[in-house]
């Protein structure tokens, strides 16, 4: 690439699994909210039929489908909210991937603005959308003067 002359000495610490920024969190609202709600809708339903199919069983004949019924009740919630968990967990994966770094950036941005650094930014290698918009910012930053910048 054109910045690869610059010593880049910018060390990257690995963030922990599922710490989130202020932008994924409201992405991984979008995902986890709607999932929550449906999980407790149908959680709720089952344990309201479970409770109705045993109080036939008590009352009436134990048929094979309620029978049934009672064997998968555990299994199915189970099921059910690990499938809940399944969303939270991608859904942090994903908004991660799409917006991690930019908090990361900001930070870089500063720095450089500050005039405490002055490399070219990089981006994570799956990092694809901050890729595009850091080839333009590099070309500003191996332009700037020396110094702090002045802010409006």
């Amino acid at each position: 690439m054109w910045f690869k002359s610059k010593a880049f000495d910018y060390k990257y610490i690995a963030r922990k699994s599922f710490m989130t920024n202020k932008y994924q969190k409201q992405i991984i609202r979008l995902a986890v909210l709607p999932a929550f709600a449906f999980t407790l809708v149908i959680t709720a339903a089952c344990v309201r039929f479970r409770y109705e199919a045993i109080e036939l069983m008590l009352y009436g004949t134990r048929s094979l489908t309620l029978q049934r019924i009672e064997e998968w009740f555990v299994v199915l919630l189970v099921g059910l909210w690990a499938c809940f968990l399944y969303v939270v967990a991608r859904s942090i994966r994903i908004s991660g991937e799409l917006v991690g770094s930019f908090e990361r950036l900001n930070r870089q941005m500063d720095k450089t603005i500050r005039g405490e650094l002055r490399v070219p930014l990089k981006a994570r290698d799956h990092d694809e959308l901050a890729k595009d918009l850091l080839e333009r910012i590099n070309i500003f930053i191996d332009n700037l003067p020396e110094g702090p910048l002045k802010v409006r």
